[in-house]
This record gives C-alpha cells, structure tokens and sequence, in this order.
C-alpha cells in the first residue's frame, strides 16, 4: 500500500449520496402506448410522410433517440398503430354479435360497430389503417393484413347468413367491399354535432344494401 495513503480528518462530514427520484418511471407497455397514440394523431394530422420520429418523441416529452428503445423504426411505430387500430376494429364488430339472435341483427351490428369504432375521436389508430395503408413496406403489411383478415372473416361470416336468408345478393367479396366503403368514407363527411345520430347512419347505411321491405320496422 502507498505510504502517501492519507486517512480523511474524522471531522469531515461524509459526502451525502446522489438523490434518487422519486417519481416512478413508466413501464415500457405503458410508454408504447403514449407513443402509439401520439404517432396516431400526427400521422392523420400531417400524414406519415412529413411526420417524424423527433415530433413524435416530443409529444410524449422524449428525447428523439429514447423512442428507439421502444421502436427500432419509425415504420414499426406505423405497424404498431395499425395492429392497435385493426384490434379494435375487431372487438368492435364482434362485441354486436354476442346478442345478435339473426343474421339482420348481426348485420346491423356490424354496421354500427364499425361506424362507432371509426367515427370515435379517441380511436385515431383506427383512421390511421385506412389512411396510412400504402405506405406500409410489403413485409410490413404481412404483419398487419393477417389482423385486417380477421375481421374480413367476421363481415365474410353474417353475409353469408345475410345471404341464405334472402336478406343480400350478388357476389358477396364485392358486396363486403362496398359496405366496408361506404361506411368507412363516413369518416370524411359526418358530422358529430350534426342531427344524424351514429345510430340512425347505420341504419340508413343498412337500407341501401338490405331490401326495405325485408328490415321490420
């Protein structure tokens, strides 16, 4: 040992430990999903292109680089917001069918699940898989379209039914594909504050697919 070694005067106060916080840090599930909903909102606000990882961190109060501790890329934040969005597409139209006794009942469900899933402002992951679709790399969108699938079963499923009854006709991919986009164009036109009701567009909707006469009033 050095012979320089000099003990501390026994009158020196100790040097007082560094101060933990005492703000407890969020865990990671919970920073995903803040930064899902912000990046949810800017994409629809300035489209994906022109929104950037910077301006995403920023609205959750994060540096830019620390976003890449939940998200190795800016795209796998856009398949993260889509997943999220086709997840609730898809407890949105299952949730009607639970007590839906026919296939009209079903149908009705499934028109108005997905108008109230789409046209809830707080649901922007929703917006974002119509709006955002392309601009998913091809091995991205193989990640999502199973999800998207899912829920193509669903409408795939009760039209079917629709059909056997009498209640639809024709081809019944282009019959699904024409519902799902006159409901989902709703989402450019429809006013919340306006006199039609979530409720009443549904059933409007349905009466231009569904014979008048075979919806019992």
């Amino acid at each position: 040992m050095s012979q320089n070694f000099q003990k501390p005067p026994k009158d020196r106060k100790p040097r007082a430990a560094p101060e933990i916080s005492q703000v407890p840090q969020k865990n990671e599930s919970v920073r995903k999903h803040e930064l899902r909903v912000a990046a949810a909102k800017l994409f629809l606000k300035v489209g994906y292109d022109r929104a950037t990882v910077r301006d995403i961190a920023k609205k959750v109060g994060l540096q830019s680089g620390s976003i890449f501790y939940h998200f190795k890329t800016k795209e796998d934040i856009l398949v993260d917001v889509m997943s999220e969005g086709l997840r609730q597409f898809a407890e949105a139209v299952n949730q009607p069918l639970r007590d839906a006794s026919s296939p009209l009942e079903k149908l009705r469900g499934l028109f108005l699940g997905h108008l109230k899933a789409l046209l809830n402002p707080d649901n922007s992951e929703i917006a974002v898989v119509l709006s955002e679709w392309r601009q998913l790399s091809p091995q991205s969108r193989r990640l999502v379209v199973k999800l998207r699938d899912e829920v193509d079963d669903v409408w795939n499923e009760v039209l079917r039914e629709a059909a056997a009854q009498g209640l639809v006709q024709g081809d019944l991919r282009i019959l699904r594909l024409s519902m799902l986009g006159a409901i989902n164009w709703s989402l450019q036109w429809y006013d919340r504050r306006g006199k039609l009701t979530i409720e009443e567009l549904a059933s409007r909707l349905l009466e231009t697919f569904v014979p008048p006469d075979r919806i019992p009033k």
